[in-house]
């Protein structure tokens, strides 16, 4: 609403004003005290001071009946230095000096050396308003060596008055002295508020760097190098170490302040404080005609977009946007990405321009050999752009647009997966997911967003009927697993915790995917959900936990039992001598070769020069960021590592360093693996015991039934033979 006064004021809808000024004084703020200053400065300013002296006079009363006389006496003091004032409300500003200072022992001095106590004009009453600065409380400030400094006491008796100066020094001057040789500081002057409101200048760097940049600037008269910005910021509101950061947000700042001007170079600016504010459709087409590039141009708009409050001021920039974008699919010459910015930016806003969206998701997306490239989604510049793209990928792709999608769906980005999934499911389509379970369920860490969101059209019913579709107790295996997983990272990965979540609702809920596994769940099925748990650690959501061990003592008590785990169920990684070697060559080639090659490349790309627009330096940063976490998990890896061979192997279970041989029920074909770590599977004959493909046959003796995921679903197998490998 305070921010509605101003703009009525600067506009001069004096009838808005009036309005919203009257709805103000029925709750003022003393927050809001600049702003209502700055509606009686703007009146002022422009020789219509009979037309703020009735608002400020109204103001005052509202704030003098909340019992708020600090309030009201300020606003009074402002008013009649802008010489918006009357017989009536000097009276008025006299009252609230003696109520509010009636218990100061100086009133009766300081009004006496004002003339207040034998006149009152308004000489004497913005004399008064100067002295009172010199009081408990205020700050003031010697050019010629003291600095600033804030007033601690002022003895009547003596007619002296203590200053405790910023560089740690206390001094007691005369008070004449103190009058005639100091200048007393406006509380929003930046060195006073370093001195008594430090907390809210850090606030303002943080929230509001233009609003800072504008106080530091009226130190040097309203213009101000980035240098003297420095000079004056560091260390004491932004340190040193925080400076880099703070100076890209206020460079970004200062271009949007409608109070700022920026002269000189890219580099090493000058802040100009404005006369008056430019107007934002003014601002953005002096912004627009500084970017580099269309994509740029387009952000410009949207920026101001979100700034501009006024229909009339929205629906002029929203022209800006109109003809900046006609004008770059004329030219032909940003990029699509680019170009559909511009188009979804016009249409979330109710236009439209010449050629429609849909074409330009088509080229977009759309390689020249006509196959779907999905990672183009995230070139588009906000992720409302590329959540309205996935809205108009049927009109985009044609007739057969949902298997275009299913088809590529590992290849969606995270950014839209589920928008993409929910437009299948939205049009009829989803079922065509489930033709992608075998290739994603095995590999949940790979694939998490995507694994719980099968698993959330599995629970919806949207694969129900569908002949491959896996059973409940694979699809909850599968599940169990990624919790798991999620949890691992969860505390260092906000999206895994989120998505974790959601995971254990879908699972535990009244009409949960577990609930359905739990109907017919045999004891060996419920001893391997037991197990992921097991794995998983004690911080697995409570919900989940308690969910399974109350269907464990219901069912099957006896698996609450602690028999010593067998030896791959521990929390470490077995592996043969061999993969060992494998994984530590590979750890070697990491440390000694590609990270120290990553950082020449890092180098290289520093020297090329503006590292804001220096691709290959950002390209390098993200491989460097790839390579030590890689390096970091392989270290953690390598220390859990066991050997196989110095395990308790057994001849008669399926375990890690046995091969086993298998027969399907139903097709009576066998199949023969060997059961291995991680780091040993070197072909299609070798599985690794942690993955899921594996779960299902772990601990199974010869004639028992196992599971594997293929290519229809579920596939029962009878184990037929084991041996062992080590």
């Amino acid at each position: 609403m305070t921010n509605d006064l101003v703009q009525y004021a600067r506009s001069l809808q004096l009838d808005s004003l009036e309005t919203a000024w009257s709805q103000a004084t029925r709750s003022p703020t003393a927050a809001d005290i600049p702003r209502y200053a700055a509606v009686i400065d703007v009146l002022c300013d422009k020789d219509l001071a009979s037309r703020a002296l009735p608002l400020a006079t109204s103001m005052i009363e509202a704030f003098a009946n909340r019992d708020d006389t600090q309030s009201a006496l300020e606003l009074g003091f402002r008013s009649m230095r802008k010489s918006a004032h009357n017989e009536a409300l000097a009276k008025s500003v006299i009252a609230l000096i003696d109520k509010h200072y009636s218990q100061e022992p100086w009133l009766a001095v300081l009004k006496t050396r004002a003339g207040l106590d034998r006149s009152t004009s308004v000489t004497a009453i913005l004399e008064f308003d100067r002295l009172r600065r010199f009081t408990r409380g205020h700050v003031v400030y010697h050019a010629a060596g003291w600095g600033e400094g804030a007033i601690e006491d002022f003895a009547i008796e003596t007619q002296e008055v203590t200053v405790q100066f910023a560089t740690g020094r206390r001094e007691a001057f005369p008070l004449d002295t103190l009058l005639s040789r100091f200048k007393p500081l406006d509380p929003q002057d930046l060195r006073a508020m370093k001195l008594q409101r430090m907390e809210v200048l850090r606030t303002e760097a943080e929230k509001d760097p233009g609003a800072l940049i504008r106080r530091t600037a009226t130190l040097y008269r309203g213009t101000i190098t980035s240098q003297e910005l420095k000079k004056e910021l560091t260390p004491a509101i932004i340190p040193e170490k925080e400076w880099a950061s703070f100076w890209k947000r206020a460079k970004t700042a200062a271009a949007k302040d409608p109070w700022l001007k920026v002269e000189g170079s890219a580099v090493r600016p000058t802040f100009v404080i404005r006369d008056k504010p430019v107007g934002l459709v003014d601002e953005a087409t002096v912004s627009l005609s500084h970017a580099n590039d269309f994509g740029q141009r387009v952000g410009v708009i949207r920026d101001y977009l979100a700034r501009s409050e006024d229909p009339d001021v929205h629906a002029q920039i929203l022209g800006l946007a109109k003809t900046i974008v006609e004008q770059a699919i004329e030219e032909k010459k940003a990029s699509h990405a680019h170009i559909l910015d511009g188009i979804l930016l016009l249409e979330e806003h109710g236009h439209r321009a010449s050629i429609p969206a849909a074409q330009e998701v088509r080229a977009l997306l759309v390689k020249a050999d006509g196959s779907l490239h999905p990672t183009a989604i995230d070139r588009l510049a906000t992720q409302a752009s590329r959540e309205h793209a996935i809205e108009l990928l049927p009109e985009a792709l044609g007739e057969n647009w949902s298997s275009q999608c299913v088809s590529t769906l590992l290849e969606w980005p995270n950014s839209v997966l589920e928008n993409v999934v929910n437009k299948l499911v939205s049009q009829n389509h989803g079922a065509l997911c489930l033709s992608v379970w075998d290739k994603v369920a095995p590999y949940p860490k790979r694939y998490p967003l995507l694994t719980y969101l099968l698993g959330k059209l599995y629970g919806d019913g949207v694969f129900d009927g569908q002949e491959s579709c896996p059973s409940p107790v694979a699809m909850g295996r599968v599940m169990l697993h990624l919790a798991r997983i999620l949890n691992e990272d969860r505390k260092k990965n906000q999206v895994h915790s989120r998505l974790l979540g959601r995971l254990t609702s879908l699972l535990t809920g009244k009409r949960g995917l577990l609930h359905r596994s739990f109907q017919n769940i045999s004891r060996d099925d419920l001893g391997h959900y037991v197990g992921i748990m097991k794995r998983s650690g004690d911080d697995m959501p409570q919900d989940l936990t308690d969910l399974i061990d109350r269907v464990v003592a219901d069912k099957f008590p006896d698996l609450h039992a602690k028999p010593e785990l067998p030896f791959w169920e521990r929390d470490q990684i077995f592996t043969t001598r061999e993969g060992l070697r494998r994984i530590k060559e590979d750890y070697r080639i990491l440390v000694e070769d590609k990270i120290p090659a990553n950082s020449k490349a890092i180098g290289a790309a520093a020297a090329l020069g503006d590292l804001s627009e220096n691709s290959e330096w950002e390209s390098a940063m993200e491989e460097q960021r790839n390579l030590t976490g890689r390096a970091q998990d392989m270290d953690a890896q390598l220390r859990s590592a066991r050997l196989i061979e110095e395990q308790d192997v057994p001849n008669d279970r399926v375990a890690p360093g046995v091969k086993v041989t298998l027969r399907e029920e139903t097709s009576g074909k066998q199949r023969v693996y060997r059961v291995l770590g991680p780091w040993d599977v070197t072909d299609d004959h070798t599985i690794n015991y942690l993955a899921p493909i594996a779960q299902g046959l772990l601990g199974k003796a010869i004639g028992e039934v196992g599971e594997l995921p293929g290519p229809n679903g579920v596939m029962r197998v009878v184990v037929e033979a084991i041996e062992r490998l080590v």
